[in-house]
């Protein structure tokens, strides 16, 4: 996730929608069966860090790498109050935060491109690699029928295809909207999420269409969101010592 893309308000949504269901704490479900409780995993570009969180009961030790200072201190003020002790939250970049040791897994979680992931997991990790990516296409925030322009699930799959690396995949499909307190974050969250060029697509007739009401004090309305997402797992061992 670029440096300049965790503006104060985004944060403050992602935060709302992650604590307001179990989104991170099915995703670590998917990963339990192939994940050694001894593990120290790192979380590369770990956001405001609630898949650590997640993780934490399941391992050893998580590390959980994040560039941006504003997020990076969202998981570490999160652990203090939690008094969660086998979190690490490291501000820098992924590439340039190597571990002394491998790490024992790692996992992507909407981070990286394809080449990206294989490169960083061949020298961090020497175990097991955990990605979830996008499998759709289109914006989701856009009132257009505009493409997300992100890599996902189509490229890393070709990629680990075209290189025999073998792997373990599944598509599906996990809620993960957004609340509101008010009508006007409503507004302000597509303002900035929305690639439009034109705004003023985003009319009141156009929200209200999206919108739901919760009858909940703390968040009145919600933006319900199916998200369509791949897990895929290969071992670093499989990664040939030519890839590059």
């Amino acid at each position: 996730m670029k440096l300049g893309f965790w503006y104060s308000d985004m944060i403050r949504f992602m935060e709302d929608a992650s604590e307001y269901g179990n989104y991170y704490e099915q995703l670590v479900q998917k990963m339990l069966p192939h994940l050694s409780r001894d593990a120290h995993i790192c979380d590369a570009g770990s956001g405001i860090g609630y898949l650590s969180l997640a993780l934490s009961p399941y391992v050893r030790q998580v590390t959980a790498v994040e560039k941006h200072p504003d997020a990076a201190a969202v998981l570490a003020r999160n652990c203090s109050s939690r008094k969660i002790a086998n979190v690490i939250s490291r501000c820098g970049s992924i590439d340039e935060t190597a571990p002394t040791e491998p790490y024992n897994a790692m996992v992507f979680c909407f981070f990286g491109g394809s080449h990206q992931i294989l490169n960083l997991a061949k020298q961090q990790c020497s175990g097991d690699i955990f990605v979830f990516t996008r499998n759709y296409t289109r914006h989701r925030f856009s009132a257009g029928n505009l493409p997300s322009g992100w890599e996902g699930y189509p490229e890393l799959r070709a990629l680990l295809e075209a290189w025999k690396i073998p792997f373990r995949q599944e598509t599906f499909s996990l809620e993960f909207g957004q609340p509101f307190r008010n009508p006007s974050d409503a507004k302000l969250f597509f303002q900035l999420y929305s690639k439009d060029p034109d705004k003023s697509l985003l009319t009141d007739d156009f929200l209200q269409g999206k919108l739901q009401e919760t009858g909940r004090d703390d968040f009145p309305l919600y933006l319900p969101q199916e998200k369509q997402l791949a897990f895929l797992h290969f071992s670093v061992k499989d990664i040939p010592e030519d890839f590059e």
